[in-house]
């Protein structure tokens, strides 16, 4: 499809997850400072090297990927962040450095670090409207929990620090500290309801481990609101969430290998999983696209009807800035049209940690890659297909995966077929449906 408006560019970046414990000896320091002091305490550590495979962003791996990309998208107006601000384990990480197991300093302290993350990201771009959603490390910040429940402290604290910020006036403002701080969902017109509509959920709520369901009923039921609102205005809209839809490869991996069976396990809950591919189907004509992270690989979903329709929905799902998960740093810029918000192009960038001397470069243009725009759902069935059948196509997409950190990969000849899977058949009964067909 041709670009029927101008073009424009975006960047996706996600799953950071910055660790202030980098260097324990650090801790106590910012633990008694003002945030506006941690820049110059974390950059006194004598750790000067980056994250290594294996753990969260530190400093010096955050202030490298948010440098570069202002060297590459200066003066970009448009961020979208899926989440997960915080590294993991914080809790428990931040009660042992410090000896503090109160939930009150605990609060202040993860407050400090989202405030530090924001203005790190507002320094180098202060005109961007920044799309952020809540990750399941930021919902798991209090002690014990295993989610952040509406109403909850973490997200009515940090939601002024992120709209101050990352919102460029008082109306989304406004909607976003309402939305977010009650739930961690909301909802934004910036251009009114003739323009794009993001619809930015909490799907934290929707994994099998949330022990009460009532939330993300609720929650499933608003946003199935705000696209029957979309769609009767002829509206576009732009989804974003944490967690992606389908299922969890690499879990689904480690149970083929103890077992030789490949069988769906997903990364949320089956229910609302079905739930959700329903109402990206049902409102394929208003969804322009979809964006998740959470996996810390470059990837993406594409829900296809299986009734004979030609409804589709594409999930974009971001790489991961942090290698705890052993896939190298990466950042997407996007292209789209500015009438249609259809997306056009995406170009991947990376950091090799594995190098003798990392730095950052272009790591793939999905177009000159795949010889095909992101525009249309035919382009994006042909691309899988060509991923399925192509030797060139599918090694790309693989090494692609986590980044080209191949060094680091699990992915084998024996379990490839289960990552090639997780793409197309979204939901329990097409994946498991694919495998036994595969199996013969």
């Amino acid at each position: 499809m041709a670009a029927t408006g101008n073009v424009d560019t975006f960047l996706l970046f996600s799953d950071v997850h910055f660790d202030p414990f980098a260097d324990p000896t650090l801790v106590p320091t910012l633990a008694a400072a003002d945030v506006s002091a941690w820049k110059g305490i974390l950059s006194s550590s004598s750790q000067t090297a980056y994250s290594a495979y294996g753990s969260d962003s530190n400093y010096w791996l955050f202030e490298s990927a948010l440098d570069d990309m202002a060297g590459r998208a200066d003066g970009i107006t448009l961020m979208i962040y899926p989440g997960d601000i915080l590294s993991h384990n914080f809790p428990q990480t931040y009660a042992s450095l410090t000896g503090d197991t109160s939930q009150a300093g605990l609060d202040a302290f993860a407050q400090k670090t989202v405030q530090f993350f924001v203005q790190e990201v507002d320094s180098r771009f202060p005109d961007a409207t920044v799309i952020v959603a809540d990750g399941n490390c930021d919902t798991d910040n209090m002690q014990g929990s295993i989610g952040a429940r509406p109403g909850d402290a973490y997200l009515s604290s940090t939601a002024p620090i992120l709209a101050q910020a990352f919102f460029n006036n008082d109306a989304d403002r406004a909607a976003f500290t309402t939305g977010y701080s009650m739930g961690g969902y909301y909802a934004l017109e910036p251009d009114g309801p003739t323009g794009i509509k993001y619809i930015v959920l909490n799907d934290n709520l929707w994994i099998s481990e949330y022990d009460d369901p009532g939330p993300g009923v609720v929650e499933l039921s608003w946003f199935a609101s705000e696209l029957a609102d979309s769609a009767q205005d002829f509206q576009k809209v732009w989804v974003v969430a944490h967690i992606p839809t389908g299922a969890a490869a690499a879990a689904v991996a480690d149970t083929y290998a103890e077992t030789g069976q490949i069988s769906y396990s997903g990364n949320l809950d089956n229910g609302f999983n079905n739930a959700f591919t329903a109402l990206e189907l049902s409102y394929s004509s208003t969804i322009a696209a979809t964006f998740t992270g959470h996996l810390h690989n470059d990837d993406f979903r594409l829900i296809t009807a299986t009734d004979g329709s030609d409804a589709a929905a594409l999930i974009r799902i971001a790489p991961g800035i942090s290698p705890v998960f052993d896939s190298n740093p990466g950042y997407q810029i996007y292209s789209y049209d500015t009438q249609t918000f259809a997306l056009q192009n995406e170009t991947t960038y990376t950091l090799d940690l594995g190098a003798a001397t990392p730095a950052w470069s272009k790591e793939y243009d999905y177009a000159e890659t795949y010889g095909s725009t992101l525009a249309t759902p035919q382009e994006w069935q042909a691309v899988y297909a060509d991923i399925l059948t192509s030797p060139v196509s599918q090694a790309a997409y693989l090494n692609f995966k986590n980044q080209d950190a191949t060094s680091q990969s699990t992915i084998t000849a024996a379990n490839a077929a289960v990552y090639l899977l997780a793409p197309g058949y979204t939901t329990p009964a097409t994946y498991n449906a694919a495998a036994t067909v595969l199996a013969g």
